[in-house]
């Protein structure tokens, strides 16, 4: 469906655009008069545009999912490019017994096989610990790169693929 030629969810866009350029004029007005009651529940109200707008971009991003099917990545006309990245939640960690893992390998790979020698003191494995986790997560690629599969070490539960949008020039 087109409206004079251009696309209607291109059209929708450009008005859903115009109209958040202008509340955002109407919250500067708004902030003038300090009313709390007022502003307040205008950042409600917002807070639920906001939510709507997440629903309908998310719609949009599993459409995408499934047009890309096994496509990586998709370069748009303008130069922007769409990624299709699929990630597992990972969920109920056996921290102990992911770390004392990590341990015995950091362990392993500070003995020189060639000459026997202990090429890492203790403080440098524990620094180099953080290279395969961080206080809030584990680093899966890192931890994978010295032979260890996070997955034996939590519950994983497949998502679905994530998109990433990177504008053009």
């Amino acid at each position: 469906m087109t409206i004079e030629g251009i696309p209607a969810w291109s059209e929708a866009i450009d008005s859903a655009n115009r109209s958040l350029l202008s509340l955002d004029k109407s919250f500067q007005e708004l902030a003038k008069s300090g009313d709390m009651e007022v502003i307040c529940s205008a950042l409600v109200e917002a807070n639920l545009l906001k939510q709507s707008m997440s629903v309908a971009y998310d719609s949009l991003c599993h459409i995408v999912s499934g047009v890309m099917g096994n496509t990586a990545e998709y370069v748009v006309a303008d130069g922007s490019k769409v990624e299709k990245r699929a990630g597992n939640d990972r969920k109920k960690w056996q921290h102990k017994e992911l770390a004392e893992n990590i341990a015995s390998r950091l362990n392993d790979m500070s003995v020189d096989m060639s000459t026997g020698e202990i090429t890492m003191s203790p403080q440098e494995m524990v620094v180099k610990l953080l290279d395969y986790c961080a206080p809030s997560y584990w680093r899966v690629k890192e931890l994978a790169k010295i032979g260890i599969s996070a997955d034996k070490f939590c519950e994983v539960e497949e998502k679905e693929a994530s998109i990433i949008v990177r504008k053009g020039k």
